[in-house]
C-alpha cells in the first residue's frame, strides 16, 4: 500500500518552494550559502549533527526577512538578525540551534568566545563569499576584498580557512556549474540528517508561518482547518492513512494565497468581480506549490476545497463523483474554519450561525451532508480540538513577537552591530 506520509526530501522541497515564491534571491543565495558551509563543516570536521543544522540556518538565515517584509529598514542588522532568530526558536524544531543567527552580520570582537557567536561569524562571512561568486570575482580577488575589508565583520582564522576552502574544493566552479549539482549535494545532506516525524510536520508548519505571519490573513485559519478536518476524518473511520492524506491537505490547502497580492488577501470589504478572479488563482496557485513535494492524493484534497458537489465551485467546476472523501472533508473543515475565524472582512460567528450554514450548504448540495452531520454531532469536540491547536500556533507568535521585541530594544544585543563598541559575555 502506498504511504502517504511526508519524509524529508519533501518537506524540503515544500519550504523552498515556498520561500522561493516569496523571494526567489534570497533562497538561491541561501542554498548557495549552505552549499559552502557543507563543505567547510566537511573539511574541518565539525560534528554532524551540528553541521547539518547549520547548513539549514543557511537555507533559513533570511527568513526574519521574508515574514516582515517592509517592517525590518534593510540596513538594520540587528533587528534582522532578531527577527529570524526568533522565528526559528518559537516557530520550528531548531529551537536554541537557532541562536547563530542572532549574531548573523554581526562585527567580528576577538575577546568573545562562543560558538554561537563563531558560527554567526561563519555564516556572515559566507553569505558574503557567496555574493563575491555573484559578481563573479576570482579566489584572489575574493582573499584580497576579505583581507583588506573595513566592515569589521569577518574572523581572521576564519577568512584563512574559507580561501583555502575556495582553492581546494574548487567551490566557485561548483557554483558555476549550470548543472545545478550543489543544490543536490546541499538539500540531500540537510535530508539525511534524523528527523522525527514530528519534526518534519513542524517543519512543515515553521513553512506555512513564514507566510501567514507575514500577511496575518490566514493566521489561525489554516491551523484551525487541518484540526477539524482531522478530526472529521477519525470520526467517519478513515484509515490513518487517509486521515493523514486529509490532515496534509488541510494545512497545505491556503499555500497559494502566498501569490495574492495582501491588498486583496487583507481587503476589509466585499472583493470586486476583478478582484475575486484573482483571489480564485489561489487553488491553481495551492496545486503549483504542493505538486512535486507531496501525493497527488494530497494535492487533489488541498486544491479541490472550493469545489462543490453540484458543480458549482471552483476552479475546474468538479462534481460529488469527481471529488475524494479526502477534498469533500477539507472543503467541510474550510468552511467551518472560515466561519469561526475573523477576518478582515467579518467578525466570528456564533456557533449556531455555523451549524445554520452549514446545514443549508449541505441541504443545497453543495458540501457533502454526511460529513457535515457528523460535523454537527460532534462540533463542541470538534471546536474544543481546533480552538486549541489555534491557541498553541497564536501563543508561538506571540512568544516569537515578544521576544523580538525585548531584543530589538536590547542595548547588549546592539552592540555587537555596532562600530567601536565591545561586548564581554
Amino acid at each position: 500500500m502506498e504511504s502517504y506520509y511526508y519524509n524529508s526530501s519533501t518537506v524540503l522541497k515544500y519550504l523552498r518552494k515556498v520561500l522561493n515564491e516569496i523571494n526567489s534571491e534570497y533562497v538561491d543565495n541561501g542554498i548557495k550559502t549552505g552549499f559552502i558551509m557543507k563543505r567547510f563543516a566537511e573539511k574541518y570536521k565539525f560534528n554532524s549533527d551540528k553541521a547539518a543544522k547549520l547548513v539549514l540556518l543557511c537555507i533559513l538565515k533570511d527568513i526574519g526577512s521574508f515574514y516582515q517584509d517592509g517592517i525590518i529598514p534593510k540596513d538594520n542588522d540587528a533587528l534582522a538578525a532578531a527577527s529570524s532568530y526568533t522565528f526559528l526558536k518559537h516557530c520550528s524544531p531548531l529551537g536554541d540551534a537557532a541562536k547563530p543567527l542572532l549574531f548573523y552580520k554581526a562585527l567580528y570582537m576577538p575577546d568573545i568566545d562562543n560558538d554561537d557567536y563563531y558560527c554567526g561569524l561563519l555564516i556572515t562571512l559566507i553569505d558574503q563569499v557567496v555574493k563575491y561568486i555573484y559578481e563573479k570575482l576570482t579566489i584572489n580577488q575574493i582573499e584580497r576584498r576579505l583581507v583588506t575589508d573595513t566592515t569589521g565583520k569577518y574572523h581572521p582564522d576564519q577568512i584563512k580557512k574559507i580561501i583555502k576552502l575556495l582553492r581546494d574544493d574548487y567551490i566557485i566552479d561548483k557554483l558555476a556549474e549550470q548543472n545545478s549539482l550543489f543544490v543536490h549535494e546541499t538539500c540531500s545532506f540537510v535530508q539525511n540528517a534524523n528527523y522525527t516525524d514530528e519534526e518534519l510536520l513542524s517543519y512543515i508548519d515553521t513553512t506555512n508561518f513564514s507566510f501567514e505571519f507575514h500577511n496575518h490573513e490566514t493566521l489561525g485559519h489554516t491551523v484551525t482547518t487541518a484540526a477539524i478536518a482531522r478530526e472529521l476524518a477519525k470520526l467517519i473511520r478513515l484509515s490513518e492513512n487517509q486521515v493523514n492524506v486529509v490532515y496534509l491537505a488541510a494545512l497545505l490547502h491556503d499555500i497559494g494565497k502566498i501569490k495574492i497580492p495582501v491588498s486583496i488577501l487583507c481587503h476589509p470589504g466585499r472583493l470586486t468581480l476583478d478582484e475575486f478572479q484573482i483571489m480564485k488563482k489561489h487553488v491553481d496557485y495551492t496545486a503549483q506549490i504542493v505538486e512535486g513535494s507531496f501525493s497527488y492524493k494530497i494535492v487533489e484534497a488541498a486544491a479541490s476545497h472550493h469545489e462543490r458537489l453540484d458543480g458549482s465551485g471552483y476552479p475546474k467546476g468538479l462534481k460529488d463523483r469527481d471529488l475524494s472523501i479526502g477534498a469533500k472533508i477539507v472543503s467541510v473543515a474550510d468552511v467551518a474554519s472560515a466561519l469561526y475565524c475573523k477576518r478582515s472582512y467579518k467578525e466570528e460567528f456564533p456557533q449556531d450561525k455555523i451549524i445554520e450554514i452549514l446545514t443549508n450548504e449541505a441541504n443545497n448540495n453543495k458540501l457533502d451532508k454526511r460529513i457535515v452531520d457528523r460535523f454537527i454531532d460532534y462540533i463542541d469536540t470538534i471546536m474544543d480540538v481546533a480552538r486549541e491547536k489555534e491557541a498553541e500556533v497564536l501563543k508561538k507568535y506571540e512568544d516569537m513577537k515578544s521576544e523580538y521585541e525585548v531584543l530589538s530594544e536590547s542595548e547588549q544585543l546592539h552592540r555587537f552591530f555596532e562600530r567601536g563598541e565591545s561586548y564581554s559575555n
